[in-house]
């Protein structure tokens, strides 16, 4: 527990003008039998001792407890509901329509509501392409003539947009979840993402981006029980770096414009930063996930590459593996921030 700031008010429990000390520690929110860590704020009095939760938080725990819920489970987060049904233009009237869900109960869902697994299945059918363009097929009356249309051609263009990326990430991120990948599914969605939020908009040189990715999923393996990416993560001899990294990185740089790649030069060495000209869409990242990958952001901002790799070459995890070898979440325990 931190003592935070300090406010002289009236006291709720004893009634008395006193000083009000705002702390923050963990608390585990039990949610279907699942006890998640999540950091509260609760202010003491100096008065009476009591303690009291603080009645204007900057977050809601409950709603951070939520997403890691959704999280270690792979469910489909709120934000990406609401995403997908935006970005092919459909009004929450027609995709409750299309699922076969009650406009009240998907409403809920966009607004943080937590779903069951049933209808989880459900959410995550329908926002795969293929099987949007079956229901949309299969349910004419839902969608006027024209509209129908301009959706169909919509989601043939992501289908074709996204067969050779799902090629790749099947064959190499279709894995269950264990210690090896952080108890999380691959979400090659996510890890886009945070390159992206450590590649704007300065840019990062490879290496020291690697290392990055690598301590913001074990750092919040560390602080969570659940990685970010559910990326594995490789012993190599620049440091820890993401497993079939080249591959999600040229999946990257093909699927979105706005990140680059240049070349560089140390002196006489060549090296490469990546560049990217848009900020991440964080609205797929639940809040601690943020949370984590600003600490490591901040943690790392005067490194250099070198001093990233030499630092990396400390962890007890690194240490403790070989060339080649996968570097297990547990290490995450003496992480080194």
């Amino acid at each position: 527990m931190n003592r935070e700031a300090a406010m002289y008010s009236c006291c709720p429990i004893c009634e008395k003008e006193s000083t009000l000390i705002l702390h923050r520690g963990i608390e585990e929110i039990n949610i279907r039998g699942e006890k998640i860590p999540v950091e509260i704020e609760y202010y003491r009095c100096q008065e009476c001792g009591e303690e009291f939760e603080n009645p204007q938080p900057e977050y809601d725990p409950l709603e951070i407890a939520y997403n890691e819920f959704r999280n270690r489970k792979g469910y489909v987060q709120s934000g990406e509901i609401r995403d997908f049904r935006k970005k092919f233009g459909i009004t929450q009237t027609e995709f409750s329509q299309l699922l076969g869900i009650g406009i009240a109960t998907l409403s809920r869902y966009e607004n943080g509501a937590l779903q069951d697994e049933a209808h989880d299945r459900i959410l995550r059918l329908g926002m795969d392409p293929d099987n949007l363009l079956k229901l949309i097929k299969n349910n004419p009356r839902v969608l006027s003539g024209e509209t129908r249309q301009e959706l169909i051609q919509k989601i043939e263009q992501e289908r074709q947009r996204l067969n050779w990326k799902d090629i790749l990430i099947d064959l190499n991120g279709d894995y269950e979840p264990d210690l090896f990948c952080g108890y999380k599914r691959f979400d090659a969605e996510k890890l886009f993402q945070v390159i992206k939020f450590f590649c704007y908009p300065e840019g990062v040189y490879k290496t020291k981006l690697t290392k990055l990715l690598f301590y913001a999923d074990f750092k919040h393996f560390k602080d969570y029980s659940v990685s970010i990416t559910g990326s594995k993560y490789a012993h190599l001899p620049y440091g820890p770096v993401p497993d079939q990294f080249e591959n999600w990185f040229m999946i990257l740089l093909n699927d979105d414009p706005s990140l680059i790649k240049e070349e560089v030069w140390w002196g006489d060495k060549p090296g490469e930063v990546f560049i990217s000209n848009q900020s991440a869409n964080i609205s797929i990242l639940s809040t601690s996930e943020i949370k984590i990958l600003a600490q490591v952001k901040e943690k790392f901002d005067k490194f250099s590459a070198k001093n990233i790799k030499d630092f990396s070459h400390k962890e007890k995890g690194y240490q403790a593996t070989q060339n080649g070898e996968l570097i297990s979440y547990e290490f995450a325990e003496d992480l080194q921030m």
